[in-house]
């Protein structure tokens, strides 16, 4: 199957339905409820999800079981129109329970279901991924296996930063100094050689991203006990996606390097990741800044 405008606009249609799906769903969940985020990311998720179906019915595939083009798939159409309907004659009803019901199901079939079905190798998408696998399978074996330990030490520090949690002063400055450490690392030992000097952009860039962390608007979730001297902190993925984030950065830049040793000398290259280390490792202190700043007197805090 090759790519056309109507598998393009079915294609992302689907891709953004199963990215929005989840933010609709967790909007609801939980004590604190975020109605208006809700509405927002579920109507845009039915709406992703009807273009998704309407477009389906245009696109035929002979390389499959099919009935003049249409293969067993293609059932998820009426299925998702018909689920549309229930859910929101729930809503209508006031039956928010078989509303969400209704949607969760929805999701699951219309996005996980059906987005299986796309990774098959005789599917566009299928066809790319697998394509791109192959090629990628000799990097990964290749891969030394401390770098897998450290991801899944990475991933591990931020998993635990999503439950609400209580820390010391100490234990809350650690990860950021540490991140910090890893991420200027990662910049001088992969563009050491460079003409243009990574470190100054490097700090440029952390510093301008921890001012703007530590001056954003809005108050802090986190309280400071001064009696114990503890932090209540409140449960956050940013952590966890800034790590990956790093980690991520410098695997892409090992790999590349790797096939492409000239690339430390080209500025066009040096200079955004050099960048881009400094602004997630910025981040990072930023967010411990506004920390810091709740240990501090209020006298200290007016004067600041």
């Amino acid at each position: 199957m090759q790519m056309n405008p109507v598998i393009a606009v079915h294609m992302t249609a689907a891709l953004l339905a199963v990215a929005t799906g989840p933010v609709a769903l967790w909007a609801r969940r939980g004590r604190t409820q975020r109605p208006r985020l809700h509405r927002a990311f579920g109507h845009a998720w039915v709406t992703l999800m009807l273009v998704t179906a309407v477009s389906a019915l245009f696109i035929r595939d002979r390389s499959l079981p099919n009935l003049a083009g249409y293969t067993p798939i293609h059932l998820l159409v009426p299925v998702v129109l018909a689920m549309l309907f229930v859910s929101f004659r729930h809503l209508a009803s006031g039956n928010i329970a078989g509303h969400r019901r209704t949607m969760q199901i929805l999701y699951l079939a219309g996005c996980i279901v059906a987005g299986a079905f796309t990774l098959l190798p005789q599917r566009y998408l299928g066809q790319q991924l697998w394509g791109y696998a192959s090629g990628l399978l000799p990097i990964v074996r290749n891969t030394p296996p401390w770098a897998w330990m450290l991801l899944a030490s990475l991933v591990t520090a931020g998993l635990a930063q999503v439950r609400e949690r209580t820390a010391s002063l100490t234990r809350i400055s650690v990860l950021p100094f540490t991140m910090l450490l890893f991420s200027l690392a990662s910049a001088i030992s992969a563009f050491g050689r460079s003409p243009v000097l990574p470190e100054a952009l490097w700090l440029w860039a952390m510093a301008a991203a921890a001012m703007t962390a530590l001056l954003a608007p809005g108050q802090s979730a986190a309280r400071f006990d001064t009696a114990t001297r503890s932090y209540r902190l409140p449960g956050s993925w940013l952590p966890l996606v800034l790590m990956v984030g790093i980690f991520g950065v410098r695997y892409t830049v090992a790999v590349r390097l790797a096939l492409h040793p000239s690339l430390v000398m080209d500025t066009s290259f040096v200079l955004p990741v050099a960048t881009l280390y400094g602004a997630l490792s910025g981040i990072f202190l930023g967010r411990a800044a506004r920390l810091w700043r709740l240990a501090l007197p209020p006298q200290h805090v007016l004067a600041a």
